[in-house]
C-alpha cells in the first residue's frame, strides 16, 4: 500500500504537498476533542472510502435474503430513461415527496406493485357466474377461481398491464370443434415462437418471455383471441406479419431504441 505523506500543509486553503500526488487538496477530519484534527490527502481519503464501501457491500451480499439495489446512472429526464445497475437500460419513474425528487427503476417498481397488489387483493364475488381469481401465482400460472377452485390461468401482456383469466372461463359454451381449433392454434403459435426465437438476440429458452411484435409500426400487437379462431393457413399468413421478440428486446423497441437483428 502506497503511503501518502503530506508536507507544507495549509489548513486554511486546504492544500498540501503529497509525496504521491504532488500538490493536492486535503481532507480535514472533524474532531470532538481538543486534539488537532487529522489531515489526509484527498485522493487517499477517497480510495479508503471506496474500499470501505466495497467491504460493506461484499459483507451484505453474504447475508441471507440479500437483493441487489437498482442504482441509476446516466439519467435522462427528457426521455425518462437511465442505466440501472441490475436491468441495464430502462425506463424510470419520477417520485416527488415533500420537497425532494428522486427517480426509480420502472422495472423494479412494476414488479413490486404487481406483487403488492396481488398479496393485498381480496376477491369480491359480485356475480356468482364470474370467474374471479385470487391467490395468483404468475410463475406457475396457477390461481384459485371462485367457480373452479385451483386452476391454470391464461396470461397476456397488455399495453399497460398483465391480463389474467381462468382457463375454463374462455371455453365454456364453446363448440367442441372450436375448442380443438383453439388448442391446435395455441400449439402452432407456441412452436412458431420457439422455432424463430427472438429476431434481435436469438433468445428462445423460455416461451413465456417471447412476444409477437408487429413489423408495421402502424399496426398494433395481435390479439391472441383473434388468432385462435383462424384456420391454419390464415394463422400462418398472419404470423408472417409479426416478429418474435424476447421481453428485453420488446421493451427496448417500445422505447424506440435500435436493437441489432440477430444473425443466425
Amino acid at each position: 500500500m502506497v503511503i501518502h505523506h503530506l508536507h507544507e500543509i495549509n489548513r486554511e486553503h486546504r492544500t498540501a504537498l503529497c509525496s504521491v500526488c504532488g500538490w493536492t487538496e486535503i481532507y480535514v477530519t472533524k474532531s470532538r476533542t481538543e486534539r488537532m484534527p487529522k489531515v489526509f490527502c484527498i485522493n487517499r481519503w477517497r480510495e479508503s472510502q471506496q474500499a470501505n464501501k466495497r467491504r460493506i457491500s461484499e459483507k451484505q451480499r453474504l447475508q441471507p435474503g440479500w437483493k441487489p439495489r437498482h442504482s441509476l446512472s446516466e439519467i435522462d429526464t427528457e426521455k425518462m430513461t437511465a442505466i440501472c445497475s441490475v436491468c441495464g437500460l430502462t425506463e424510470i419513474w419520477k417520485s416527488t415527496e415533500k420537497q425532494s425528487t428522486r427517480y426509480l427503476c420502472a422495472n423494479k417498481e412494476r414488479t413490486y406493485q404487481r406483487k403488492y397488489r396481488r398479496n393485498q387483493y381480496t376477491s369480491r364475488i359480485a356475480n356468482p357466474l364470474f370467474h374471479t381469481l385470487s391467490e395468483i401465482d404468475e410463475d406457475n400460472k396457477n390461481a384459485v377461481c371462485s367457480r373452479c377452485g385451483p386452476v391454470q390461468i391464461y396470461m397476456w401482456q397488455g399495453e399497460r398491464k398483465i391480463g389474467r383469466r381462468c382457463s375454463n372461463a374462455s371455453v365454456e359454451g364453446v363448440p367442441e370443434a372450436q375448442k380443438i381449433r383453439r388448442e391446435i392454434n395455441t400449439n402452432l403459435i407456441n412452436r412458431y415462437k420457439v422455432e424463430h426465437g427472438c429476431e434481435r438476440c436469438g433468445f428462445n429458452m423460455n416461451l413465456t418471455r417471447l412476444y409477437l411484435h408487429s413489423r408495421n409500426p402502424d399496426k398494433k400487437a395481435p390479439k391472441i383471441e383473434k388468432l385462435l379462431k383462424l384456420n391454419r393457413q390464415d394463422l400462418m399468413r398472419e404470423l408472417e406479419d409479426y416478429e418474435v421478440l424476447c421481453g428485453d428486446c420488446h421493451h427496448l423497441v417500445q422505447l424506440n431504441l435500435t436493437v441489432e437483428p440477430h444473425t443466425k
